[in-house]
Protein backbone atom coordinates (compact mmCIF):
# COMPACT_ATOMS: atom_id res chain seq x y z
CA UNK A 1 0.00 0.00 0.00
CA UNK A 2 1.12 3.71 -1.31
CA UNK A 3 1.52 5.33 2.14
CA UNK A 4 2.76 8.96 0.96
CA UNK A 5 0.85 12.04 2.21
CA UNK A 6 -1.79 12.35 -0.70
CA UNK A 7 -2.84 8.68 -0.65
CA UNK A 8 -3.70 9.61 3.64
CA UNK A 9 -5.50 12.51 2.38
CA UNK A 10 -7.97 10.07 0.63
CA UNK A 11 -8.05 7.90 3.36
CA UNK A 12 -9.97 10.35 5.87
CA UNK A 13 -13.02 12.27 5.51
CA UNK A 14 -13.98 15.65 7.20
CA UNK A 15 -17.90 16.27 7.94
CA UNK A 16 -18.17 19.34 9.17
CA UNK A 17 -18.12 17.67 12.59
CA UNK A 18 -15.27 15.22 12.75
CA UNK A 19 -12.91 13.26 10.68
CA UNK A 20 -13.82 9.58 9.89
CA UNK A 21 -13.31 7.04 6.97
CA UNK A 22 -15.75 4.83 6.02
CA UNK A 23 -16.08 1.24 5.28
CA UNK A 24 -15.46 1.33 1.45
CA UNK A 25 -11.95 2.52 2.35
CA UNK A 26 -11.06 -0.25 4.96
CA UNK A 27 -12.37 -2.73 2.83
CA UNK A 28 -10.63 -1.59 -0.02
CA UNK A 29 -7.31 -0.56 1.89
CA UNK A 30 -7.71 -4.18 3.85
CA UNK A 31 -8.52 -6.02 0.78
CA UNK A 32 -11.96 -7.48 2.09
CA UNK A 33 -15.28 -7.24 0.88
CA UNK A 34 -17.50 -4.39 1.87
CA UNK A 35 -19.98 -6.57 3.04
CA UNK A 36 -17.52 -8.26 5.29
CA UNK A 37 -16.86 -5.67 6.59
CA UNK A 38 -20.14 -3.64 7.39
CA UNK A 39 -21.30 -7.34 8.57
CA UNK A 40 -17.77 -7.06 11.16
CA UNK A 41 -19.18 -3.72 12.06
CA UNK A 42 -22.86 -4.79 12.86
CA UNK A 43 -21.66 -7.75 15.21
CA UNK A 44 -19.33 -5.71 16.93
CA UNK A 45 -21.74 -2.23 17.11
CA UNK A 46 -21.81 -2.88 21.53
CA UNK A 47 -18.23 -2.69 21.26
CA UNK A 48 -17.69 -0.01 18.78
CA UNK A 49 -20.42 2.30 20.36
CA UNK A 50 -18.74 2.77 23.75
CA UNK A 51 -16.43 5.22 21.18
CA UNK A 52 -19.44 6.81 20.36
CA UNK A 53 -22.89 5.96 17.75
CA UNK A 54 -21.66 4.66 14.40
CA UNK A 55 -23.31 6.38 11.56
CA UNK A 56 -24.92 4.76 8.48
CA UNK A 57 -25.36 5.70 5.31
CA UNK A 58 -27.31 4.53 2.37
CA UNK A 59 -25.53 5.55 -0.66
CA UNK A 60 -26.13 5.03 -3.96
CA UNK A 61 -23.81 2.29 -6.32
CA UNK A 62 -22.88 1.85 -10.26
CA UNK A 63 -23.52 -1.60 -11.23
CA UNK A 64 -23.87 -3.27 -14.32
CA UNK A 65 -27.47 -4.09 -13.25
CA UNK A 66 -27.92 -0.08 -13.23
CA UNK A 67 -27.70 2.00 -9.64
CA UNK A 68 -27.99 0.26 -6.60
CA UNK A 69 -28.10 1.20 -2.71
CA UNK A 70 -25.83 -0.19 -0.37
CA UNK A 71 -25.04 0.66 3.64
CA UNK A 72 -21.96 2.74 4.17
CA UNK A 73 -20.74 2.94 7.64
CA UNK A 74 -18.53 6.08 9.10
CA UNK A 75 -15.75 5.41 11.89
CA UNK A 76 -13.79 8.18 13.98
CA UNK A 77 -10.52 7.30 14.73
CA UNK A 78 -11.41 4.90 18.19
CA UNK A 79 -14.04 2.81 16.09
CA UNK A 80 -11.40 2.39 13.45
CA UNK A 81 -8.60 1.47 15.56
CA UNK A 82 -10.83 -0.85 17.43
CA UNK A 83 -12.28 -2.74 14.54
CA UNK A 84 -9.20 -3.26 12.59
CA UNK A 85 -8.43 -5.31 15.96
CA UNK A 86 -10.64 -7.51 15.10
CA UNK A 87 -9.24 -8.31 11.33
CA UNK A 88 -6.86 -10.83 10.66
CA UNK A 89 -3.50 -9.25 11.21
CA UNK A 90 -1.25 -9.22 8.16
CA UNK A 91 1.03 -7.02 6.70
CA UNK A 92 -1.87 -5.21 4.79
CA UNK A 93 -3.66 -4.53 7.80
CA UNK A 94 -0.72 -3.56 9.72
CA UNK A 95 0.54 -1.17 6.69
CA UNK A 96 -3.17 0.25 6.41
CA UNK A 97 -3.47 1.19 10.39
CA UNK A 98 -0.16 2.79 10.51
CA UNK A 99 -1.46 5.00 7.63
CA UNK A 100 -4.41 5.43 9.12
CA UNK A 101 -3.08 6.73 12.21
CA UNK A 102 -1.22 9.47 10.51
CA UNK A 103 -4.03 10.39 8.55
CA UNK A 104 -6.44 10.83 11.51
CA UNK A 105 -3.21 13.48 13.33
CA UNK A 106 -2.49 14.96 9.87
CA UNK A 107 -6.21 15.86 9.50
CA UNK A 108 -6.22 17.20 13.18
CA UNK A 109 -3.33 19.14 12.00
CA UNK A 110 -4.87 20.72 9.53
CA UNK A 111 -8.23 21.74 11.19
CA UNK A 112 -6.12 23.12 14.10
CA UNK A 113 -4.52 25.64 11.69
CA UNK A 114 -7.44 26.60 9.58
CA UNK A 115 -9.70 27.10 12.45
CA UNK A 116 -10.93 30.31 12.49
CA UNK A 117 -12.63 30.76 16.26
CA UNK A 118 -9.57 30.83 18.23
CA UNK A 119 -9.71 28.94 21.59
CA UNK A 120 -9.88 31.39 24.85
CA UNK A 121 -6.27 30.44 25.69
CA UNK A 122 -5.28 31.42 22.16
CA UNK A 123 -7.30 34.80 22.58
CA UNK A 124 -5.42 34.92 26.00
CA UNK A 125 -2.02 34.35 24.38
CA UNK A 126 -2.67 36.82 21.46
CA UNK A 127 -3.95 39.58 23.88
CA UNK A 128 -0.75 39.26 26.66
CA UNK A 129 1.45 39.33 23.09
CA UNK A 130 -0.14 42.60 21.76
CA UNK A 131 -0.21 44.32 24.98
CA UNK A 132 3.50 43.13 25.65
CA UNK A 133 4.46 44.63 22.31
CA UNK A 134 2.50 47.96 22.85
CA UNK A 135 4.39 48.09 26.05
CA UNK A 136 7.75 47.60 25.08
CA UNK A 137 7.42 50.25 22.43
CA UNK A 138 5.74 52.89 24.89
CA UNK A 139 8.88 52.09 26.92
CA UNK A 140 11.43 52.77 24.07
CA UNK A 141 10.18 55.62 23.25
CA UNK A 142 10.07 56.90 26.97
CA UNK A 143 13.35 55.94 27.13
CA UNK A 144 14.27 58.02 24.20
CA UNK A 145 12.14 60.88 25.47
CA UNK A 146 14.16 60.86 28.56
CA UNK A 147 16.03 64.17 28.27
CA UNK A 148 12.82 65.86 27.24
CA UNK A 149 10.65 65.27 29.98
CA UNK A 150 10.78 65.14 34.13
CA UNK A 151 8.47 62.01 34.77
CA UNK A 152 6.65 59.54 32.57
CA UNK A 153 2.63 59.90 33.58
CA UNK A 154 2.13 56.59 32.13
CA UNK A 155 3.08 53.47 30.53
CA UNK A 156 -0.05 52.54 28.13
CA UNK A 157 -1.78 54.94 26.09
CA UNK A 158 -4.97 56.23 27.22
CA UNK A 159 -6.72 54.99 24.08
CA UNK A 160 -6.02 51.31 25.41
CA UNK A 161 -7.30 52.07 28.58
CA UNK A 162 -11.07 51.04 29.80
CA UNK A 163 -12.88 52.16 32.80
CA UNK A 164 -14.65 49.46 35.16
CA UNK A 165 -18.15 50.30 34.76
CA UNK A 166 -17.92 49.70 30.24
CA UNK A 167 -15.56 46.33 31.57
CA UNK A 168 -18.99 45.36 33.85
CA UNK A 169 -21.30 46.57 31.21
CA UNK A 170 -19.74 44.62 28.54
CA UNK A 171 -19.48 41.72 30.75
CA UNK A 172 -23.35 42.15 32.01
CA UNK A 173 -21.89 42.57 35.99
CA UNK A 174 -22.73 45.41 38.01
CA UNK A 175 -19.91 47.82 38.23
CA UNK A 176 -20.10 47.66 41.83
CA UNK A 177 -20.40 43.91 42.31
CA UNK A 178 -17.27 43.61 39.74
CA UNK A 179 -15.07 46.12 41.91
CA UNK A 180 -16.60 43.60 44.96
CA UNK A 181 -15.47 40.81 43.45
CA UNK A 182 -12.05 42.43 42.34
CA UNK A 183 -11.62 43.42 45.77
CA UNK A 184 -12.64 40.18 47.10
CA UNK A 185 -10.00 38.04 45.10
CA UNK A 186 -7.61 40.63 46.21
CA UNK A 187 -6.54 41.82 42.71
CA UNK A 188 -7.62 45.71 44.31
CA UNK A 189 -7.75 47.14 47.28
CA UNK A 190 -9.92 50.12 48.88
CA UNK A 191 -8.13 53.10 50.58
CA UNK A 192 -10.97 55.55 52.31
CA UNK A 193 -10.59 59.12 53.34
CA UNK A 194 -13.20 61.59 54.04
CA UNK A 195 -13.64 65.46 52.88
CA UNK A 196 -15.99 68.40 53.71
CA UNK A 197 -18.88 68.46 51.16
CA UNK A 198 -20.01 71.78 50.56
CA UNK A 199 -23.51 70.70 48.99
CA UNK A 200 -24.11 68.61 52.16
CA UNK A 201 -22.91 70.73 54.66
CA UNK A 202 -20.19 67.73 56.10
CA UNK A 203 -18.13 65.24 55.64
CA UNK A 204 -18.53 62.99 53.49
CA UNK A 205 -16.37 59.35 52.51
CA UNK A 206 -14.25 59.47 49.36
CA UNK A 207 -12.83 56.30 48.58
CA UNK A 208 -9.87 55.35 46.10
CA UNK A 209 -8.98 52.11 44.80
CA UNK A 210 -5.40 50.43 43.42
CA UNK A 211 -4.01 47.59 42.15
CA UNK A 212 -2.55 45.31 44.42
CA UNK A 213 1.40 44.83 43.80
CA UNK A 214 1.24 41.40 41.92
CA UNK A 215 -1.68 42.58 39.47
CA UNK A 216 -0.24 46.15 38.62
CA UNK A 217 -0.29 45.32 35.36
CA UNK A 218 -4.02 44.75 35.11
CA UNK A 219 -4.58 48.36 35.57
CA UNK A 220 -3.08 51.76 35.60
CA UNK A 221 -3.76 54.43 38.22
CA UNK A 222 -4.88 57.81 35.69
CA UNK A 223 -3.95 60.82 37.83
CA UNK A 224 -6.87 63.40 38.17
CA UNK A 225 -4.46 66.65 39.24
CA UNK A 226 -8.03 69.19 39.38
CA UNK A 227 -9.74 66.00 41.77
CA UNK A 228 -9.48 66.62 45.69
CA UNK A 229 -6.36 65.33 46.93
CA UNK A 230 -6.42 61.92 49.00
CA UNK A 231 -4.31 62.14 52.01
CA UNK A 232 -2.27 64.42 50.91
CA UNK A 233 -1.99 62.58 47.43
CA UNK A 234 -3.17 63.20 43.86
CA UNK A 235 -6.53 61.56 43.42
CA UNK A 236 -6.48 58.70 40.91
CA UNK A 237 -9.30 56.77 38.31
CA UNK A 238 -7.66 53.08 38.11
CA UNK A 239 -8.71 52.12 34.90
CA UNK A 240 -8.17 48.46 33.05
CA UNK A 241 -5.36 47.43 30.66
CA UNK A 242 -6.20 45.09 28.15
CA UNK A 243 -4.57 42.33 29.81
CA UNK A 244 -6.15 43.04 32.42
CA UNK A 245 -9.76 43.07 30.55
CA UNK A 246 -8.66 39.70 29.37
CA UNK A 247 -7.78 38.42 32.67
CA UNK A 248 -11.31 39.73 34.28
CA UNK A 249 -13.19 38.54 31.85
CA UNK A 250 -11.81 34.65 32.27
CA UNK A 251 -12.05 35.84 36.09
CA UNK A 252 -15.73 35.85 35.55
CA UNK A 253 -16.15 33.90 33.30
CA UNK A 254 -14.78 30.87 35.38
CA UNK A 255 -16.83 31.79 38.32
CA UNK A 256 -19.96 31.38 36.06
CA UNK A 257 -19.36 28.10 34.91
CA UNK A 258 -18.35 27.21 38.49
CA UNK A 259 -21.75 28.24 39.47
CA UNK A 260 -23.97 27.09 36.34
CA UNK A 261 -21.87 23.62 37.30
CA UNK A 262 -23.31 23.99 41.02
CA UNK A 263 -26.66 24.41 39.64
CA UNK A 264 -26.37 21.49 37.43
CA UNK A 265 -25.70 19.11 40.13
CA UNK A 266 -28.13 20.42 42.59
CA UNK A 267 -30.70 19.80 39.63
CA UNK A 268 -33.90 21.79 38.83
CA UNK A 269 -35.67 23.38 42.48
CA UNK A 270 -39.15 22.14 43.02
Amino acid sequence: MNTNLETRRQLVDYDGWSATVNSVTIAEQTENQHKSIIRLIRDNLADLSEFGRVRFENAPLQTAGGVQSREIAHLSERHATLLITYLRNNDTVRTFKMALVKAFYEMAQQLKDQRSPMSEDDIVAQALQITSARVKALESKVEQDAPKVDYVDTFVADEDLITLRTLASDLKIGENELRALLVDKKWIYKQESSRYSEKKGRKVPIYRYSATADKKNYFHAVLAHDAPRFKGEVMHTLKITPQGAVAITRLVGGIRRGMNAIQSAKGPTA
